[in-house]
């Protein structure tokens, strides 16, 4: 199927019915979620993972500015408005991540004061929607943190990048 001939609802609702099927990882709906990527212009996908598979690499967690200005959201020297946060996809990176086999790379996210609550609870909320369940016995904050070491191991486990 071309999914460059899909309207951006019909790629929105092919990840959707995927996602309520338990199936995101099927052909059908990576590709719509790879044409999404690709048809975000406010946020360049494909720099912004690079950015945070590079932060993976490097050990260090990533914050939302780094994050918008990796994926051109803002410049550097721009201001910082809390609502630009809204523009990083962060649900879509955490699909792109899933039906790529890799961890959870969003963990890498952390706001300048560290990683609080609000954290914690988009990244619950971005694992919701893909249908990754937090392993019983261990809390959201552990999952994180978790996720964030795999995303480490993952990497130094990959080619060195660029």
């Amino acid at each position: 199927m071309d999914m460059s001939e899909k309207t951006d609802k019909q790629i929105q609702n092919l990840i959707e019915n995927h996602r309520r099927a338990g199936k995101l990882d099927a052909p059908l709906a990576v590709a719509a979620i790879a044409e999404q990527g690709r048809r975000n212009k406010v946020f360049n996908f494909k720099a912004g993972i690079e950015f945070l598979l590079q932060a993976a690499h490097d050990k260090r967690p990533v914050n939302y500015r780094q994050l918008a200005e990796a994926g051109g959201v803002l410049k550097p020297g721009d201001v910082w408005h809390q609502h630009m946060a809204r523009k990083i996809p962060l649900s879509q990176i955490v699909d792109y991540a899933h039906t790529h086999d890799l961890p959870a790379i969003t963990a890498l996210i952390e706001t300048t004061q560290g990683v609080t609550d609000s954290i914690l609870a988009g990244f619950q909320k971005g694992l919701d929607d893909t249908g990754i369940r937090v392993p019983s016995g261990m809390s959201i904050k552990e999952f994180y943190f978790s996720e964030r070491q795999r995303a480490f191991d993952w990497a130094a486990s990959q080619e060195p990048l660029g």
